[in-house]
């Protein structure tokens, strides 16, 4: 089952580092492949991540999305039904 969720990263410059871009894509994770959703600080001016451990033989793989886990795990449970 695929749920859609969006992915951001960053781009930093100067010193000490400034965000000077936010970078937002949408992509599909298995839900039967997260193995962790945790939530962290984003940058200062920007929001609160979600940070998201999927893993599929061999490798994990890890990244940071918009969505806060509860609304992950409500986009999992309306996927289910």
């Amino acid at each position: 089952m695929l749920i859609k969720l969006t992915k951001i990263s960053f781009t930093t410059v100067g010193h000490p580092a400034r965000v000077d871009r936010i970078i937002q894509n949408p992509i599909w994770v298995n839900t039967s492949h997260i193995i962790t959703l945790s939530l962290k600080s984003g940058p200062e001016s920007c929001p609160d991540l979600t940070e998201i451990v999927i893993g599929k033989d061999p490798e994990w793989t890890v990244f940071n999305v918009l969505e806060t886990p509860e609304q992950i795990i409500s986009l999992i449970k309306e996927a289910q039904s």
